[in-house]
């Protein structure tokens, strides 16, 4: 489940109202007040999903007030949603520079550097936000992602110790989370996904399920559902029901790319990727080489640099009787898991490979 690793939303960012008294209460006379009129008007502009607008009314917000600290904050928070780090980075310093007590500009700085892929700073700003502030979901959520992510690259180097302590950071980070937010969907949804790779699959299936309950569209909740009736019930039909309803609901949300930044659409593209993936490794086994094989294809056409898709289409042209192009995807598989360094992928491939007389 290669999706949660770069998985991260900043979908939900109607923070405007847990700094209202921070908002309304810094600057001077007249320019606090058109400070005010700016960062509500921005707030506005982000209730209806206009991130463009907003980062218009934030600008005009800092430069009526240069020492207005929540209104640094408000536009280095939108300058993330859209993607654009350096400026991001830039504003969130200023907030700290000018309050160094608001828990939100750590935690959205810290979403700065896990969009940089540099975790382990990103990790040090969330937990500063967690010791400032007590409503940190966002920051508690992507602590979670981070330790999953971490746990996930232990146990592919072959470290199950360190593995399952990373995942037990993983599940208290999403519990904690979730006590601030017991009705969020997603938050559900990551919870049972550690727990699935902690070997509690029941307790995964009653979060994904819970996911869904609380909002039938979450693609993901969809996705895990069926690697759950996949991998765990050996479940094919209830496993491609689920996939099936999974890609539907995130080929409309890419295709529309409502309230995504770039950073977004491609972590939903590689949830698509994992649905198809589940589609053909089914498909396989089912010993249906042609879907499967476009079902590969299509996970590559994503994710290029993919090992498992490899081996999958390989494993496909193998069950055809293509033996030319089972070699040739195999090999793309090792290379990859060797660049990657995932070891206990690149010995079964070179194992596979020595045994067709590779």
């Amino acid at each position: 489940m290669y999706n949660k690793i770069f998985i991260t939303f900043i979908v939900f960012l109607i923070f405007m109202f847990s700094f209202t008294i921070q908002i309304f209460s810094k600057g001077n006379g007249g320019q606090i007040q058109t400070a005010r009129i700016h960062s509500q008007k921005a707030g506005e502009y982000i209730k209806e999903n206009n991130w463009n607008a907003a980062l218009g009314e934030a600008k005009k917000a800092v430069q009526a007030d240069p020492k207005y600290a929540a209104g640094h904050l408000l536009l280095g928070i939108i300058y993330v949603k859209l993607g654009q780090l350096d400026p991001a980075e830039k504003e969130l310093k200023a907030t700290m520079d000018l309050d160094s007590n608001i828990p939100e500009a750590y935690t959205y700085m810290g979403k700065v550097y896990y969009y940089r892929e540099n975790l382990d700073k990103a990790l040090e700003y969330y937990k500063k936000a967690v010791s400032k502030g007590t409503q940190e979901v966002l920051a508690y959520q992507d602590m979670g992602h981070i330790y999953y992510q971490k746990s996930r690259q232990q146990a592919a180097a072959g470290k199950k110790t360190e593995a399952d302590q990373k995942m037990s950071l993983s599940v208290d980070s999403y519990k904690k989370a979730l006590k601030i937010e017991p009705k969020n969907s997603d938050l559900h949804n990551y919870l049972g996904a550690a727990y699935y790779y902690m070997g509690k699959t029941g307790d995964a299936k009653g979060e994904y399920y819970e996911a869904i309950k609380l909002d039938s569209k979450n693609a993901s909740a969809y996705s895990n559902i069926g690697e759950y009736f996949f991998t765990v019930k050996k479940d094919f039909k209830s496993a491609m029901e689920a996939y099936k309803k999974a890609i539907e609901l995130y080929t409309k949300e890419i295709s529309s790319k409502s309230g995504l930044n770039p950073k977004e659409v491609e972590a939903k593209k590689l949830e698509l990727a994992l649905c198809h993936f589940g589609l053909g490794s089914i498909y396989n086994l089912q010993e249906e080489a042609g879907p499967a094989i476009e079902e590969f294809k299509k996970v590559i056409k994503i994710d290029q640099d993919n090992p498992q898709a490899y081996v999958g289409l390989a494993s496909s042209y193998e069950l055809q009787g293509d033996k030319e192009k089972a070699v040739e995807y195999f090999k793309k598989a090792l290379k990859f898991a060797t660049e990657q360094k995932d070891t206990q992928l690149k010995s079964a491939i070179e194992a596979k490979l020595k045994r067709m007389g590779q």
